[in-house]
């Protein structure tokens, strides 16, 4: 009888069981893996984008220090009551704080960002110097 075993997929079933027994321990409040984020790169342009269902633009904050970008906020949870109690949480709460090293300089006077549908926007355009340059080749 031949079996089929995958070594990855028997690792991640030991690491989703292990997560089971520990639950959060030891991690700090979402700041693990919270906001989920994009970030891409065009001729002008670095954008991040970055999930943030449920929060308002005033409990998030941006900022770009020494070409670090850094996002952080606070995520509320849900009100508790006496007569319910939590069974399953998943959804992290409290502090929660993300940065990137942006490998490009920008224009750090016109950086904008945006909050729309629980999705921050944040468009940092390249400065003149880091833009790719298109050089003209003479053929003899």
């Amino acid at each position: 009888m031949l079996l089929n075993f995958n070594p990855w997929s028997e690792i991640e079933r030991m690491r989703r069981e292990i997560d089971n027994v520990f639950g959060s321990y030891g991690k700090s409040s979402g700041s693990y893996s919270f906001p989920l984020t994009n970030i891409y790169d065009n001729k002008d342009n670095i954008i991040v984008t970055a999930e943030l269902p449920g929060m308002k633009k005033e409990d998030v904050n941006v900022s770009l220090t020494e070409g670090v970008l850094t996002i952080s906020g606070n995520r509320n949870g849900a009100p508790t009551d006496r007569d319910n109690i939590i069974v399953r949480q998943e959804r992290s709460t409290g502090a929660f704080e993300k940065s990137f090293k942006i490998p490009t300089k920008v224009m750090e006077d016109k950086i904008k960002a945006e909050f729309k549908n629980g999705i921050l926007t944040i468009t940092l355009p390249k400065s003149e110097e880091a833009k790719p340059k298109h050089i003209t080749i003479d053929v003899k």
